[in-house]
């Protein structure tokens, strides 16, 4: 068994979006706002790996991701939806909770831990977070520690 927390660089609670594609427009302006970066080249690395397949897991979960050259340093952000978005996700149900993982292709470990423990934490702690009234009340679950099989 190990410890899993997850302390992503962005949250937003309640975002107000309607569909897919605005959603991630929004998170790729805020990842870029956050990281010094274009947010153009965040919303196309984003696209270019949706086109691989939806990052949809199921459970109204969703974690984007994509890889940037010269991104010095995986960030992460956490988003609650206001209200759920089809995200062609494998079990249809729309989307309400989203991590976007973006992390440097030279050291794809780092990336990759990143996604696995954004993962592992809304799929224990979702309905929790769906329940949360507040941003405050969304950083307290992030400062929980869960245990999870290795």
């Amino acid at each position: 068994m190990t410890k899993t927390s997850m302390t992503p660089d962005i949250v937003a609670f309640n975002l107000a979006v309607t569909s897919k594609k605005q959603l991630l427009q929004s998170l790729s302006e805020r990842v870029a706002q956050h990281g010094g970066l274009c947010e153009r080249m965040v919303m196309d690395a984003i696209m270019k790996r949706e086109k691989l397949g939806s990052t949809g897991i199921g459970e109204g979960i969703a974690l984007p991701h994509a890889t940037l050259p010269k991104l010095s340093a995986t960030i992460t952000l956490l988003a609650t939806l206001e209200s759920s978005v089809e995200f062609d996700s494998p079990d249809g149900d729309a989307v309400d909770l989203v991590a976007l993982v973006l992390g440097n292709q030279e050291d794809s470990s780092s990336y990759l831990a990143s996604i696995k423990t954004a993962s592992q934490f809304l799929k224990a702690r979702g309905n929790a977070l769906r329940d949360a009234d507040n941003e405050a009340a969304v950083r307290q679950l992030l400062d929980s520690r869960l245990t999870a099989a290795a």
